[in-house]
């Protein structure tokens, strides 16, 4: 009987559907003026702002739990299969449909953009394979320092990183400047302190589930006074920026991360909904930017009418789109594979204690 880790499920599913709701919501308040600034929505959206540094998170925590300090024969051979390939189609059909240019040579300024500097979703999928750059190189040294003050020492330059970005005035020249520009999201340092966590998590994978009850109370109270600080940032004017490159993202979204470590300790079981979208989370995350930003609106008068009918119609399409395509064996390649983990199996893994 195999052993499937829960919170994988739940962190998938999550992350996945709140980057479909924050896109829904950005593209909400761009189609119409007349809902005006909307504080109370851009909070939450602003909240869900962990999800694509979860969705990073994942890969190097996946790799550190299975191979702890190694990676197995032909890994990278099959993430630039599986990763790599993708990204390219995807960064095409993006060049192409949503920047609508109006001649070859616009198309490949597009395409240029979308490859090389961070102007597309897909950004996430260099992050990731710079994870797994780093962890090849790096994890037989990480293996040896204690987990907390790495994890404390990377989540302070994480912060600082996005700080000097959004706070010290761009430099002159063409390299240098792309450091404040969509290149410096591309780089792995501002999302280090993910890689960290997901590898000492990984690693310490048990032992963390065997005490992280203990500290209940106080991830409980870090993740409140983390996203208060966040809201604060964002209501008195430190950053209006509702994005994840924020100065203060960095410890929120370590606090997120552990709460859902907590809950996964108190709660193994995966519903059928959380599971499919897991499974297809991948391509949503690569299809909804084609839909997201094409639909009308709703109502001109209710933001959370139009804010719901994107995203459940951008949700439904891309997994819709996704499925069809699969059914060819070119699609995985195209708009990413479907996970093929049955309800059944988890449910039954579940059911004998063997949710770790």
């Amino acid at each position: 009987m195999k052993t499937y880790t829960s919170v994988i499920f739940w962190m998938r599913t999550i992350a996945c559907l709140s980057i479909v709701l924050i896109h829904s919501i950005t593209t909400t308040f761009i189609q119409s003026d007349n809902l005006g600034k909307g504080t109370l929505i851009r909070i939450v959206q602003l909240l869900l702002m962990f999800s694509t540094p979860l969705f990073v998170f994942i890969s190097e925590f996946l790799l550190a739990k299975n191979y702890h300090t190694t990676i197995k024969q032909g890994f990278f051979k099959n993430k630039l299969i599986y990763l790599g390939i993708p990204y390219v189609f995807i960064n095409i059909g993006i060049s192409y449909f949503y920047f609508k240019p109006d001649s070859f040579k616009a198309f490949i300024g597009h395409l240029n953009d979308t490859m090389f500097h961070g102007a597309a979703v897909t950004y996430f999928i260099v992050i990731i394979m710079q994870f797994y750059l780093l962890h090849f190189f790096f994890a037989k040294y990480l293996v040896r320092w204690k987990p907390i003050p790495m994890v404390i020492g990377t989540t302070i330059f994480a912060t600082l990183y996005w700080a000097f970005r959004q706070y010290v005035p761009p430099a002159h020249g063409d390299i240098v400047s792309m450091f404040w520009g969509r290149e410096g999201w591309m780089l792995f340092l501002g999302w280090i302190s993910y890689f960290v966590l997901g590898f000492y998590t990984g690693v310490y994978y048990e032992t963390l589930m065997k005490n992280i009850k203990k500290y209940t109370t106080s991830i409980i109270i870090g993740t409140i006074l983390a996203a208060g600080l966040l809201i604060c940032n964002y209501v008195f004017g430190v950053s209006t920026w509702v994005e994840s490159k924020r100065f203060d993202i960095p410890i929120y979204v370590t606090m997120v991360i552990l709460m859902f470590f907590l809950f996964s300790s108190y709660i193994k079981y995966v519903p059928k909904f959380i599971l499919f979208i897991s499974n297809y989370s991948f391509c949503i995350y690569l299809l909804h930017y084609f839909f997201v930003n094409q639909l009308g609106m709703l109502r001109e008068d209710s933001a959370i009418r139009n804010i719901v009918f994107t995203f459940i119609i951008t949700l439904t399409v891309a997994v819709c789109l996704a499925y069809l395509l699969n059914l060819f064996k070119f699609g995985k390649y195209v708009v990413g594979g479907i996970g093929n983990i049955k309800h059944e199996k988890v449910y039954e893994s579940y059911k004998l204690g063997k949710m770790d």
